[in-house]
């Protein structure tokens, strides 16, 4: 296995805004019956998916991205079957970890081998419905939402303009009704945007996000989070009620930005913020307004990624030897550092469940990217999707609902990316 580069979730989306600059117009919808297809992703005891190659790109035997491989014809329907615990042991595609996966790509998706990100899943809600973003042939970024029957819904926002190589639509979150936030970019900057669970899609702006805002978070009451650049460029975190009233706020001593990455729905939000020496903290604010520094001994850099509805959090820091630790901070306050046994010093949760279920990637000690799930008593169980097959593994895990499903993405050895659910059996 070869060595990659892993970016956190906190700079994922700063470095997304750094090329929001462009972007396409006009709101599109597709649809494709997927056999990846799950009746009932949030209660997976007992049932299970057939794993089905992805859709083909209008040429039989062909992957998209025009990489050689089967795949399903482009007019099969949506297969749903509830199954037995002995026919998943027995006819499905189990991998060594004991979970089913399903495994897709977003019609359109192809692009250059050079480009992995051709289907990237963000978020995943409590139905097992998943929302992410794809690449084009020219390498921009479009947004997707991926319902539990399979069905593949693509969208751009009214107003983005795309080209090449541009974050047209970015979908970060989605709560369990099914609204999405995220952003798009113009062609002067980006702005945030809410996508209802009929389609429709609201544009907005924070107050004196003069260079842009960026949505990273909503909960099921429809509150969103995220941040914007002032007028010198400084980010300032933002709460935007279902109403759409905004309450901008900073983090003690976060002169150089404050970027919020989460909210749950008790209302509470995370994220991350620089002090005057420009080194990052993380954060937590309560419903009142009161916020709480979140600095495990020894951090350097800390991204703050997830917060569940009791209020644990989880995300990774890194020390003075640079070396990257998961954490998990409980609702009361304390603080546990872990790493994922078999890694090379490099353990990145990207989300966490109602009942504390950790999910994330990490490096091994070949230079390998694999995912993981922590279960509640600390207990570690490593995956890779079976298209993300060795020598060249790169697994990507950043959501996770209360039935254990996982989403992500991987790249395969031909460097072409792929979204996944990872759902666990009995």
């Amino acid at each position: 296995m070869k060595k990659s580069h892993v970016v956190g979730y906190s700079a994922l989306l700063l470095l997304l805004g750094s090329v929001c600059s462009q972007a396409q117009q006009s709101l599109t919808s597709t649809r494709d019956g997927d056999s990846n297809a799950s009746q009932a992703l949030s209660n997976v005891s007992g049932a299970g998916t057939q794993r089905m190659p992805p859709q083909c790109s209008g040429q039989a035997g062909r992957l998209p991205g025009s990489i050689a491989g089967p795949c399903k014809p482009t007019s099969a329907g949506t297969q749903t079957q509830q199954l037995s615990n002995d026919l998943l042991a027995n006819d499905l595609s189990r991998n060594d970890d004991g979970a089913v996966y399903v495994e897709f790509a977003v019609p359109g998706s192809t692009c250059e081998a050079s480009f992995s990100r051709c289907t990237t899943t963000a978020a995943i809600n409590q139905s097992g419905a998943v929302t992410g973003y794809y690449a084009d042939a020219t390498a921009s970024l479009h947004g997707f939402v991926r319902a539990a029957s399979g069905a593949i819904t693509t969208f751009d926002a009214p107003g983005a303009t795309c080209s090449n190589g541009s974050a047209c639509t970015i979908p970060i979150a989605i709560n369990q009704q099914g609204s999405i936030t995220g952003y798009y970019c113009d062609a002067v900057m980006c702005h945030g945007f809410l996508r209802d669970p009929g389609g429709t899609l609201t544009q907005f702006d924070a107050p004196g996000g003069a260079n842009g805002t960026y949505s990273t978070g909503i909960n099921d009451a429809g509150e969103v989070v995220g941040y914007y650049y002032d007028a010198n460029y400084v980010g300032h975190g933002f709460l935007r009620t279902a109403r759409g009233t905004f309450t901008p706020f900073n983090a003690p001593g976060g002169v150089n930005g404050t970027y919020p990455t989460g909210i749950n729905d008790a209302g509470e939000v995370v994220g991350s913020y620089y002090d005057a020496n420009v080194i990052i903290h993380g954060f937590l604010r309560t419903t009142d307004g009161t916020t709480t520094a979140i600095d495990p001994t020894g951090s350097i850099y800390i991204s703050v990624n997830a917060i569940n509805l009791d209020g644990a959090i989880t995300g990774w820091w890194q020390d003075g030897s640079f070396v990257i630790h998961g954490f998990l901070r409980s609702s009361a306050g304390t603080l546990t550092t872990f790493d994922v046994p078999g890694s090379r010093g490099e353990t990145e949760p990207g989300a966490i469940s109602p009942a504390g279920t950790i999910t994330g990637s990490f490096f091994d000690t070949a230079g390998g990217q694999h995912g993981f799930v922590r279960a509640t008593d600390g207990t570690f169980t490593t995956f890779d999707p079976p298209g993300s097959a060795e020598p060249e593994s790169y697994t990507f895990a950043n959501g996770i609902n209360a039935a254990g499903v996982i989403t992500g993405w991987y790249i395969d050895p031909s460097f072409i990316g792929y979204g996944f659910l990872r759902m666990p059996t009995l």
